[in-house]
Parts: structure tokens; C-alpha cells; sequence
């Protein structure tokens, strides 16, 4: 059965956890729809020369908080920009560049051009690189060896795996491009802890050792200014181990950088933390908005072959809509190797999905979450020793860790456990949330939309718990509108795990009171099963 871990939750919540099971039934409105900044990026586009390492930024803007990109080997520099009007401040951008001699020159964009902004998109068949065609035949008729030589990633099991080989198996059905281009990673992923808590999503540790993880996602389009925010960015990963032990962390996935002009898209991949021979390696590809991207990372030996302890991390990313791929599998592969794991990492002890916040990393003074749209959706499984097949996922582990929004800005990322084994990423406007305290006995309705009844405790739960069957604020007895005729109070929302709260159990959710609704009251988050006594904090005007 599946343990939500209370005491990360404690540690990483603003808003907590906002379950919506299942996303495809008619969820519940949590809050009102977001005010969406009316500007956006478009693809933007200069033409230099070839293998440039560039940075665009603002005029009067520090050159080191531009956004980092490479130039194609059609000599473009390609990247995301805000379009100016006449009434616009910003016209133009900077892009400083350097080639392989260090020679520099800086170039200017103009935001009001036409050219600026006219579809140049990359055509990878004339970037260097190799070939992967479509897989024929049998899939099973190719050693595991032979897939992973010729770029088809790791192979799950047909017959045990099914799931995660149906989602192998339609990658490997389209063709794709291993490109030779060396991009460099900028920015550091790293591991969480109470300090430092950048990461949001879902972390599964119940059945270790985790020995490889497998998710599909999709690349959001950044917002520019969205919520008040500048200069941001976001890391979309899955990963194997760091979490808890801060080691071990095999990782690859998608970044996306704002400024308010302008945005870049990048993948990568790092075995964390702190390893030489991992830090400082991008991705070969840049996605687009849109893409949807096939992830893999396991633990490997020097072949790529699936081993715990076979000292080598391997990554391997796949756009199925351009097949441009990223396969690090080998030591000592082209462009991309296996990195060789460090002395001393603890290995296995978890499987994560996440989004991570790099933005103290790219500029000083920023702290959220990029701004993006639409949600991330990310359907990812794990592969345990235990079990020996892709049987981990956040329905079915024993204990899942859920990751929620620490920040305390304008923009807040919401994280829902659907169903399917998704874990979904949301951008939301802050929603008055506020405590609530019940006891069971609770009865909660099979509905689409679940009914919990309950009655209300006299007095606030600081100054006494709330009685078998009832539920209270945490400084104050109920008033008015709040009261029900005939103790017919309701909760609106999916409880999960504390529907149909035992007696003796106490729990604490975030609810609103919904006018159009009957009063009712409806549920914003989850935080975990509770004990008295309780805080008298305020909670209500």
C-alpha cells in the first residue's frame, strides 16, 4: 500500500501536495484561472557561423544572466524571444558569442524585425551526427548489447515489463539522430535536502535498489514575466538515488531558462554529485516546446548494460518528434560517455520524477519556479532488484515521497499524483488555503466527485482535538454560513489515502469554503495523517 512520507512533506510544503485521482474524471477547480501574461516567446533565430558559444541577455543586463546557447552547424543561433511593439521597451538583445579560438564578438537582435522572427528550424539530417533508423523486426531478436550499441537505449523485458516495453517499443519504431555536437551544461543539478530544497514531483524508496527508471514527458513553453518572474529556470528530470543520502544520482532530462525576452531549451545529463567526469556536459539536441521526450537512466558497467554495481551511469534521451538522441551508454562513447561513478556513492535507494528550481543558480535574486504552460505530465516506472522488472511506480511502491512547491513567491507549481502513474506539473496562482483538522470515523463517497461527511468540533483543535467523526479550524469553533442544518457539512475532493478516516486517526487537508457549492468544503491539499495536539495558529480572517 502506498505510505505518503509526512515528515517531507512538512519540510517542502507551501502549498502542499494536490491530488487529482483520476485527472480524467472531472478534478475538482482548485482556484480561480490564472491571469496569463498576454505576451510570449516565438522562435527567434540569427544566422553567425558555426559552433559559437553564445549568450543573449538585455541591454543594461549583466552578460553572465543571458541564457546560454550554441550556434547549429547551419551557422544559426537559435532560441525563444518576446516580439516588440511599437509601445515595447525592449527593441533589441545582446548576444555575446566566442568560437573554439576564444575570439568574441557580439552581435545585436532585433526584436522588432521580421527576419528576427522568420521559421529558420534546424534540419538535423545536415547536423553531424549518425543515423539511427527505425527499428526492423523483432525486437527480441537483437541482443540487449546490440540495442544499446546502435542507439536504441535500454530494452525492458516483453513479457514482464509490458508497459514499460510498450513505451521502448515506440520510440525504437521511429528513426532518429544521434548528434556529434558537444553542448555545455551551465548550471549544476543537485540533491535536495531541508536546506536546500529544489526539488518538486514524487520520489519513490520503498523497494530499493532501484537499478533503472524509464518516464515520458512533455517540454512546457515558458512564460515570460509570468506571475512576476524574471530571469528563471527549471530542470525536467527522472532519475535513480540522491535523494536522502546525497550521492549516487544518475539524472537526465530537459532545462528551461527565461529572462523576461527571451528563452533557451537545452537536455542533459549528470551523475551527481561533483563528478568530473559527468558536470559540465549538455545535451547534443535543444527541444522545442511541444516535444514530447522518452527518458532512461540506469546504473550500468562500462558496456551499458543493466548492473547496480557496475560503476558507470548511463543516460539516454529520445525527442519523438524530431528523433534527434542523446546516448550516453559507453565509457569512453562519442560525444557522450557513461560516467564512471565516484568512490563512496550510496547507489539505488530511490527513483524520482521531478521538476527542479535552478533559478538561484542563473541569477542571485530570483527564487521561482519558471513560469510555464501548459502542465508537465510525466509517466515514469522503476526497476527494482527486488523485483526485477519495471514493477515501481507511485501507485505501487510502499513508500512515496511527495516533493511540493517550497517557495515563497507570485509563481507556484502545483504537483498532482494521477492516475496512469503520472506525476503532473501545474503552474497556479496562490489559492487561500486552510487548515483543517478531523478524527475519524469519516464515511467517503464512491462519487466522481467524493463526499466526505462530518460534523463540526465545538471549539478550535489548538484548545481541543476534534471528537470521533468531527472536524475543526485550528483556532476557532465554526461560525455562521460555515454551519450546516442537520450536520450536513461535506467535504468536496478527493481524500486518496484518508478517505474513509478509521476511528482514532486524525488527519489534516486544506480546504476552502465554495459559495457555489453549498458551502461545502473543498479540498486544495493533502498534508498527512496528524496527532494532537494541535497548532492554535490562525487560519481565517
Amino acid at each position: 500500500m502506498l505510505e505518503v512520507n509526512e515528515a517531507v512533506c512538512a519540510v517542502r510544503r507551501r502549498l502542499s501536495v494536490w491530488f487529482v485521482l483520476p485527472l480524467a474524471l472531472g478534478a475538482v477547480t482548485l482556484s480561480a484561472p490564472m491571469a496569463r501574461a498576454q505576451k510570449s516567446y516565438e522562435p527567434a533565430s540569427i544566422h553567425l557561423q558555426p559552433g559559437l558559444q553564445c549568450k543573449v541577455y538585455e541591454n543594461g543586463v549583466e552578460a553572465s544572466k543571458g541564457i546560454p546557447l550554441v550556434t547549429d552547424d547551419d551557422g544559426y543561433a537559435r532560441f525563444h524571444a518576446v516580439r516588440a511593439g511599437s509601445g515595447d521597451a525592449v527593441k533589441s538583445l545582446k548576444l555575446d558569442c566566442t568560437d573554439s579560438a576564444g575570439k568574441a564578438t557580439t552581435h545585436t537582435v532585433d526584436l522588432t524585425s521580421a527576419e528576427t522572427f522568420a521559421p529558420h528550424p534546424v534540419n538535423l539530417a545536415n547536423e553531424r551526427g549518425i543515423d539511427r533508423p527505425a527499428l526492423k523486426g523483432d525486437p527480441r531478436s537483437y541482443t540487449q548489447q546490440q540495442l544499446i550499441d546502435q542507439g536504441y537505449g535500454l530494452r525492458p523485458d516483453p513479457e514482464k515489463d509490458s508497459a514499460a516495453y510498450a513505451q521502448w517499443l515506440e520510440v525504437t519504431r521511429k528513426p532518429g539522430r544521434m548528434l556529434v555536437a558537444k553542448r555545455p551544461s551551465m548550471h549544476s543539478h543537485t540533491v535536495t535536502s531541508s536546506q536546500a530544497p529544489w526539488w518538486v514531483g514524487s520520489a519513490i524508496t520503498g523497494e530499493p535498489s532501484y537499478v533503472s527508471t524509464q518516464a515520458v514527458f512533455n517540454v512546457p513553453k515558458g512564460i515570460p514575466g509570468g506571475d512576476g518572474t524574471t530571469t528563471t529556470e527549471i530542470a525536467i528530470w527522472n532519475g535513480l538515488g540522491g535523494f536522502g543520502t546525497g550521492s549516487g544520482l544518475i539524472q537526465g532530462g530537459v532545462n528551461v531558462e527565461t529572462t523576461p525576452s527571451a528563452a533557451g531549451y537545452g537536455t542533459w545529463r549528470e551523475y551527481c554529485c561533483g563528478d568530473p567526469d559527468s558536470n559540465g556536459y549538455g545535451g547534443a539536441f535543444v527541444p522545442n516546446p511541444g516535444d514530447q521526450i522518452y527518458s532512461e537512466e540506469w546504473y550500468c558497467d562500462s558496456q551499458g548494460n543493466l548492473n547496480l554495481n557496475g560503476g558507470y551511469g548511463c543516460t539516454y534521451l529520445f525527442d519523438e518528434n524530431t528523433g534527434a538522441i542523446l546516448s550516453c551508454t559507453k565509457a569512453g562513447g562519442s560525444p557522450c560517455w557513461s560516467v564512471k561513478a565516484s568512490s563512496g556513492m550510496t547507489l539505488g535507494k530511490a527513483a524520482e520524477f521531478i521538476i527542479e528550481n535552478q533559478s538561484p543558480q542563473v541569477s542571485s535574486s530570483s527564487t521561482a519556479f519558471t513560469d510555464f504552460t501548459p502542465a508537465v505530465t510525466m509517466s515514469g516506472s522503476a526497476y527494482s532488484t527486488k523485483t526485477n522488472v519495471y514493477s515501481q511506480t507511485i501507485s505501487t511502491d510502499s513508500n512515496v515521497n511527495l516533493l511540493t512547491d517550497f517557495t515563497n513567491t507570485t509563481s507556484h507549481i502545483v504537483v498532482q499524483l494521477a492516475d496512469s502513474n503520472q506525476t503532473v506539473f501545474s503552474m497556479e496562482a496562490t489559492q487561500p488555503s486552510y487548515p483543517l483538522y478531523c478524527q475519524g470515523p469519516l464515511k467517503t463517497s464512491t462519487a466522481l466527485t467524493p463526499l466526505t461527511s462530518y460534523k463540526w468540533a465545538s471549539e478550535g483543535a489548538g484548545a481541543k482535538a476534534p471528537g470521533p467523526g468531527e472536524c475543526a479550524w485550528a483556532d476557532r469553533g465554526p461560525r455562521g454560513i460555515e454551519i450546516k442544518s442537520g450536520d450536513s457539512n461535506e467535504i468536496m475532493g478527493y481524500l486518496n489515502q484518508f478517505a474513509n478516516l478509521p476511528a482514532g486517526k486524525y488527519m489534516e487537508i486544506g480546504v476552502y469554503r465554495d459559495p457555489d457549492f453549498g458551502n461545502d468544503m473543498m479540498v486544495t491539499k493533502i498534508v498527512g495523517f496528524v496527532t494532537p495536539p494541535f497548532s492554535a495558529k490562525p487560519v481565517l480572517p
